[in-house]
């Protein structure tokens, strides 16, 4: 209990701060399990899977994986942005050098920190999304690189000097 809660089991706001920061998922380790979200899903672009024999997923075509690839991209770079601004936030001076006035700072302070390690882990959301979707991508090119090669090592398409169409 709180003297602040007048000891009726009320918390007082820096607790009650305090105790949400200390449920959030993962700890201080959001990020990384946000990130790593995406880790075993299958992307499956143009009939080409990131995670061949698993099935399932999430099957797009080239174009829609490339612009949300962009998109997952950019929204981790903006959130990132702002989880920096939450957390220069936190760097605020008290009005006054007294007791009250340093603690309602400090809750302040605390109500920051809490809504940047949010907004990060937002931005490891959509990072990891992005790392998930390059990678799909990653394979799709490879793959479709691979069977130009072959095609032309099959046709002799190098000796001739041009090629098959």
């Amino acid at each position: 209990m709180s003297e602040a809660g007048g000891g009726t089991g009320d918390l007082s706001v820096g607790e009650a701060v305090r105790l949400g920061l200390s449920m959030m998922p993962g700890g201080d380790g959001v990020g990384v399990s946000m990130a790593a979200l995406w880790n075993n899903t299958n992307f499956i672009v143009d009939g080409r899977a990131s995670a061949p024999g698993k099935g399932g997923g999430f099957e797009l075509d080239v174009d829609t994986a490339e612009g949300l690839y962009r998109e997952a991209e950019a929204l981790a770079e903006e959130l990132d942005h702002q989880a920096r601004r939450a957390r220069e936030l936190r760097r605020i001076d008290p009005p006054a050098e007294d007791p009250a006035s340093m603690s309602f700072n400090d809750v302040g302070s605390q109500a920051f920190e809490a809504g940047a390690q949010h907004v990060q882990a937002e931005a490891d959301f959509y990072r990891g999304l992005a790392l998930a979707l390059g990678k799909a991508l990653g394979v799709y090119q490879e793959s479709d690189e691979q069977a130009g090669r072959d095609i032309t090592i099959a046709g002799g398409e190098n000796d001739s000097g041009g090629g098959y169409v």
